[in-house]
Parts: C-alpha cells; sequence; structure tokens
C-alpha cells in the first residue's frame, strides 16, 4: 500500500523516496584450478634412438668399406721427403709399386721392404695425405768413420752399417783394427769416443785406435804425426 501523503498548513512535503536496497555483491568465480598432464614416455622413443644408432654404425661401415677398397682414396703421388745423398727418383722408383692401392691399405711394413736395398737409409715413416698422396720420411744413416778391409775403404755408421765404398780418407777418420763393426769392443769404444768429440775436433782425426775406453789414441791430420792419448 502506498504511504497516504502527510501535509502540513503552511508547507507541503514531499513523500520520502525510500533507499534502495543494496546490491548484493556478485560472488567472484572460483579460480580455476590448474591441470597437472603426467608425461608418459612413448613407447616409439626407445625404437627411434636404436634405430638411429644402427643406421649410425651402418653409414659409418660403408665409409670405411669404401674408403678401403675402392679408388676413392687410391695413392697417386708419392712424396719423399728427409732424404739429402739419395736420389728422390731412385726412391720413388723402388716405391712405384704403392701406387694405385687405397691410402688406407699402405703399411709401413710394405714400404720399409720396398727400401730395404738402400743402404743408407736408417728408418722409414709413412703418412697419409687424403685424398691421392702418400708421403714416406727417410731418415738416412750419418756416416761416421772409415774401415780399411782387404776389398778397400768403406764407409760405417755409428751402428757398424756399412754405407758405401770410398777412395781416400780425407773425410772421416779411419778407425784402426776395429774387428767386426758393430760388435766388437774396439769398434763400440772408437765410436763413443768419437761421438763424445767437439765438433771442431772432429775433422781434425785423421784415425783413431781403441783396445778399451780407458785406451783410445788420435793421430790429428797435418801435424806431423802428432797424437791425443785419451783415458
Amino acid at each position: 500500500m502506498k504511504r497516504p501523503e502527510v501535509r502540513s498548513v503552511g508547507s507541503q512535503r514531499r513523500p520520502v523516496p525510500r533507499a534502495p536496497k543494496p546490491q548484493r555483491q556478485a560472488k567472484s568465480p572460483r579460480l580455476a584450478s590448474p591441470k597437472v598432464s603426467i608425461l608418459r614416455p612413448r613407447h616409439n622413443l626407445g625404437r627411434i634412438v636404436v634405430s638411429s644408432t644402427i643406421a649410425s654404425v651402418a653409414l659409418l661401415v660403408i665409409l670405411v668399406l669404401v674408403a678401403a677398397f675402392t679408388p676413392l682414396l687410391a695413392v697417386e703421388k708419392i712424396q719423399v721427403v728427409g732424404n739429402h745423398r739419395i736420389p728422390t727418383k731412385l726412391l720413388t722408383n723402388a716405391l712405384a709399386n704403392q701406387l694405385g692401392k687405397p691410402l688406407p691399405q699402405i703399411s709401413l711394413d710394405s714400404v720399409s721392404n720396398d727400401l730395404k736395398n738402400f743402404t743408407l737409409v736408417q728408418s722409414v715413416s709413412v703418412v697419409n695425405l687424403p685424398p691421392h698422396t702418400l708421403q714416406v720420411r727417410i731418415v738416412e744413416r750419418q756416416p761416421i768413420c772409415i774401415i780399411r778391409t782387404n776389398l778397400g775403404l768403406f764407409v760405417y755408421d755409428p751402428a757398424g752399417v756399412r754405407i758405401a765404398s770410398v777412395n781416400s780418407t780425407g773425410k772421416y777418420p779411419e778407425v784402426e783394427a776395429a774387428g767386426t763393426p758393430g760388435k766388437s769392443e774396439e769398434f763400440k769404444a772408437a765410436i763413443k769416443t768419437l761421438l763424445a768429440l767437439p765438433l771442431s775436433l772432429y775433422p781434425r782425426v785423421a784415425s783413431v785406435s781403441a783396445p778399451s775406453m780407458d785406451s783410445v789414441t788420435f793421430h790429428l791430420r797435418g801435424m806431423a804425426g802428432q797424437k791425443v792419448i785419451w783415458g
């Protein structure tokens, strides 16, 4: 029902409006709870890893076989280094049978066997330079003395290996009473003494005799038979 209007004398009052009803606050929506997903390993992941590994190994095997048994890495050039007294052409001719072989099949034994007739060669090493070059490194024997035999004069290295024949003793000292070079105690004592000499004195030695390390005699060049006794 409407309220009756209240009138007063000498004035007129308006009806009092009702206060608006307080609005209810809207309920805040609930925060959505995060979803937790559980990652499960896929069964085919292991298969992929295994397949990739097998494929890599197979590819590696194929590459090795191709390199080892096909002309892909065949030797087309032989490069000889380290030789000073042996002509390079003689060495490359001796190594000619290595041409055409795949680089991985070249062995040190086969190269050494090709050069076994060169007495000046002390040691050999090989280096593969793909795609087609084989490098052979030579270490030559170093002459140190001359020994006089019934067949003439011969140059020997410190190990007692005969290197070459010579016509005179003008360049290297002669070892007297050397016995069997490389085996006799006289030869070993003479070589040890020569190796211990200063470089400035070595060219002045004409001959050396060494019955033992405690009794070594040097004869000097151009000194009227002057000699030096070591021991």
